[in-house]
């Protein structure tokens, strides 16, 4: 009875596995980095959350792009990183220089940091950004080697 039991809890672990390994698989990645205008000039991201302005046209020795943050919480002169992920591949850290601790920028944007950015090769990027160790958001990038 009690090996019954524990075949029957491995099935049920490997069905869950294999269901989310599924979903992953199927999640669709489709840009949703548009360009808006703020005051600071023309960005792509996410209105509201992240806007950067710099090109997605990389070239072999980087692009400066400048961030910008908006949200709810306190983030200035905090410590922010960005993951990049390509699908089915490693994460790499696409950042080459940055500025280090977020500062504010006028009334709306929490904080802001420039930065200059590398990608190994064209394509669809997920990059996410955190904030003091702590996941902000993500945006979708279609990244063009120049």
């Amino acid at each position: 009875m009690k090996r019954l039991f524990l075949i029957m809890l491995g099935i049920v672990f490997f069905m869950t596995a294999c269901n989310k390994e599924e979903a992953v698989k199927e999640e669709k990645w489709e840009e949703n980095s548009p360009t808006f205008t703020s005051e600071y000039g023309e960005m792509f991201g996410k209105k509201g959350s992240i806007g950067i302005i710099g090109s997605k046209s990389i070239t072999e020795n980087g692009q400066k792009w400048m961030w910008h943050f908006w949200g709810t919480e306190q983030i200035a002169d905090k410590e922010w990183e960005v993951k990049a992920f390509m699908q089915g591949k490693e994460a790499i850290n696409p950042i080459t220089f940055k500025d280090e601790r977020l500062i504010p920028r006028g009334n709306e944007i929490n904080g802001h940091a420039r930065s200059a950015v590398i990608f190994p090769e064209s394509g669809r990027w997920k990059l996410k950004v955190y904030i003091d160790g702590k996941y902000f958001d993500e945006l979708i990038v279609n990244i063009t080697q120049a």
